[in-house]
This record gives C-alpha cells, sequence and structure tokens, in this order.
C-alpha cells in the first residue's frame, strides 16, 4: 500500500520539525511505501525552507496561493500519488504505529479514519475534558445523532485523518472550505457518499492548544460544535 502524508503548513518554523520525524519514524510493512508533501499556506517564515532540508529525499515542499487548511489539503491531494491519503496538522506528532492502525482499519472496510487529537493543556481539568470528549463523546456522537433524526454522520479531526483515493474521489475532493466546518463537512460527505468512516482511539495525534489559549476554550469549543451541527444539518 503507498501512503501520501499531506501536511497544511501556515507559519510553522518552530514545530513543523517534531512533525517530520515523527513521520519518518513510522513502521512500514514490507511492500508499503510513504511520501510526505508539505503545502506551504503563504507562510511569511521560514517554514517552507526549513521543511525542504528536512525532507530531502523523503518528501517535497509544494505552494498554495489561496489561504485555508482544506485548499492547502486539496493541493497536497491532487500533487499526491497514493493509494491513501493521510492529512496532518504542521504542529502535531503521531505515534510510530499510526500508519499500521490506519492500514489495518482501512483493511476492514472503513474508508476513511481518524482519531483523537491530544492537546498538550498546562491544566489538568482541561487534559481530563480533551480525554473524555476524544474517548468517549465523539465516538458515539454519530450514532447518537443518527438514533435521534436518521441521517448518517460521522467525526474527522481535520488535522488527524486519513482517507482511501477512491473515496475521496467520490466526494469530488476536499469541500473548499476556509476553516470552520472543513473537517465536519468532509465526513459527512464521506460517510453519506462514500462508505464507513472510523474514529478509533488507536489513530491518535498529539498537537498544540495555541489556539485554545489564544481565543479561549469555551468560547472555542462553541465554535467548533456549531460548525459541526452546521455541517451534519446542511451537508447533502
Amino acid at each position: 500500500m503507498k501512503f501520501s502524508i499531506v501536511v497544511p503548513a501556515y507559519n510553522e518554523e518552530e514545530l513543523i520539525g517534531k512533525l517530520i520525524a515523527s513521520v519518518k519514524a513510522q513502521v512500514l510493512d514490507r511492500g508499503d511505501s510513504l511520501e510526505m508533501i508539505v503545502v506551504d499556506d503563504n507562510s511569511t517564515d521560514r517554514t517552507a525552507e526549513i521543511a525542504g532540508e528536512l525532507l530531502q529525499g523523503f518528501g517535497r515542499v509544494v505552494s498554495e496561493s489561496r489561504r485555508g487548511t482544506n485548499f492547502a489539503r486539496e493541493r497536497g491531494f491532487v500533487e499526491s500519488k497514493g493509494d491513501v491519503i493521510c492529512f496532518i496538522d504542521a504542529d502535531c506528532e503521531i505515534p510510530r504505529d499510526w500508519l499500521a492502525n490506519v492500514k489495518r482499519l482501512i483493511g476492514k472496510g472503513y474508508v476513511a479514519v481518524s482519531g483523537p487529537y491530544y492537546y498538550h493543556f498546562n491544566n489538568v481539568g482541561m487534559r481530563i475534558v480533551n480525554w473524555m470528549a476524544m474517548r468517549i463523546v465523539l465516538p458515539i456522537l454519530p450514532h447518537v445523532l443518527h438514533l435521534f433524526y436518521r441521517k448518517k454522520a460521522a467525526v474527522v479531526i481535520g488535522g488527524n485523518f486519513a482517507v482511501t483515493r477512491e473515496a475521496l474521489n467520490a466526494i469530488g475532493g476536499l469541500p473548499p472550505i476556509m476553516f470552520w466546518g472543513d473537517d465536519a463537512t468532509t465526513a459527512m460527505l464521506l460517510v453519506r457518499k462514500a462508505g464507513r468512516v472510523a474514529f478509533s482511539h488507536k489513530v491518535w495525534a498529539v498537537t498544540s492548544p495555541r489556539r485554545f489559549y489564544k481565543r479561549g476554550f469555551v468560547k472555542l469549543q462553541e465554535r467548533y460544535n456549531k460548525a459541526y451541527f452546521d455541517a451534519y444539518r446542511n451537508t447533502p
């Protein structure tokens, strides 16, 4: 199986090195292959330069003129060659068996796989809330919504998911949404038009909590929740 890891990156010179190192550390089965594509989304720092140096012989950097995570992801998808396209945000790190767990779930018939996003919160209470949301709430949310509203749902975290090329083609590529609701809309399109979507605790990533500190935990979570339920209601 050929994997393509696509990384949208905007001003990530401080963190992208850790992600690239964690991707290089992936354990692949014999016969599998991996390429990595960093999509520079109009960075004003040394993101592209640093990524280019670290990716020599392993991947490459491409540019996207339109600002927005899904525009960058779509650019990476177009450039990719893999059977399975993996989207990881530039401020993340993934465990060594991330690709192995993705492959196992794809092999069970899922067209897309996502999993928990663990934030490096300093506050213990926030870490507990994060763990409960990722390990308890999100896995059952699609089932609860389908039970009450009889409309399919799925959960995809845009900075931590993988999808087959066939499934992504079936939904016409990633929806052209700059940020809010980009991953939720992708999830709804996949589960309604392409096939089953898994949210597995074994496909996890750790990431920076900076957005929560900047915007406020409650306000940001409310915005994420609204975007998700809007996508659930409005996606065909």
